[in-house]
């Protein structure tokens, strides 16, 4: 207020926003209210707003296309199914992560020997779960790779086993061993059995009682015949010292063949010399 103003008493001159004018002798005080762009919000969003350091409109719609780019842009966003979802939803959101649209569609490595059946299951499942492509494609190199690992320690340990079961049968035959061997393979041979049946038949009975079956049974078809018409269970193909000593005792019991040996026949002494061999090498 001038000077000149003060001095005639004129107190209509106007104060500015916020100051104290006199008007008529009275002082009053002058006021715009200001209002702010977080009116209205309620205290949760408000506190968080002032905790995001958002101060206008543009803060947040800035924010938001940062969060868009981040995402891989809004077509990517996908809502999560909830914990009850209907497989509908379920189907559309594996769908949407990038699963394939029919288990055939999957692409999954080649691997030997691999089979048709457990191949079609795993894609089945695979689909059934909502795997992506390259979950899926993954999962199976690793299981491929598991199970080809189990296989291997399989065929070791199988082979650690046959050698320790054919040293125990080396010792149990002795000197017979190749002799039952030979006897075993014409089994085999006379049989029609094939490498895929033998490898069947030693995984269920084991190495040494595989070969003991076929040694026995060609040793039976070696068997000789005597004159009378009986037949030489001589073990001429190689008899264990311990079942040369047993078949020996069975011989002495028998009667007939005593008799032929007593007699001189060739035969049934040949017969007793080699299983007395055997028994006693």
């Amino acid at each position: 207020m001038s000077e000149e103003a003060a001095a005639t008493g004129d107190n209509s001159a106007q104060g500015e926003q916020g100051q104290q004018v006199h008007v008529g002798g009275q002082q009053t005080s002058t006021e715009q209210k200001v209002t702010s762009w977080t009116d209205g919000l309620d205290e949760d969003t408000s506190t968080y707003v002032q905790n995001k350091g958002w101060k206008d409109p543009k803060d947040i719609l800035s924010s938001y296309r940062n969060l868009e780019k981040f995402a891989g842009g809004s077509k990517n966003l996908v809502e999560l199914p909830s914990v009850d979802a209907d497989p509908d939803s379920l189907n559309h959101f594996y769908n949407k992560l990038g699963r394939p649209e029919t288990p055939d569609s999957y692409k999954l490595g080649e691997y030997e020997n691999a089979d048709p059946e457990v191949t079609e299951w795993y894609k089945n499942t695979a689909h059934e779960l909502g795997l992506t492509d390259k979950q899926a494609a993954a999962l199976y190199d690793k299981w491929n790779e598991m199970s080809s690992g189990q296989m291997e320690k399989m065929q070791q340990e199988s082979l650690q086993n046959a050698e320790q079961e054919l040293a125990a049968l080396k010792k149990e035959w002795g000197k017979g061993y190749e002799a039952q061997v030979d006897a075993g393979r014409r089994a085999v041979n006379a049989l029609g059995y094939d490498k895929e049946q033998l490898d069947s038949l030693e995984q269920k009975m084991g190495t040494a009682e595989m070969m003991k079956l076929f040694a026995t049974v060609g040793s039976k078809m070696g068997e000789d015949a005597f004159a009378d018409g009986s037949r030489n269970n001589s073990g001429a193909f190689g008899l264990t010292p311990a079942a040369a000593r047993q078949q020996l005792s069975e011989l002495k019991m028998d009667k007939n063949f005593m008799a032929e040996y007593l007699n001189g026949n060739k035969d049934a002494i040949a017969k007793m010399q080699r299983i007395m061999d055997a028994a006693y090498a």
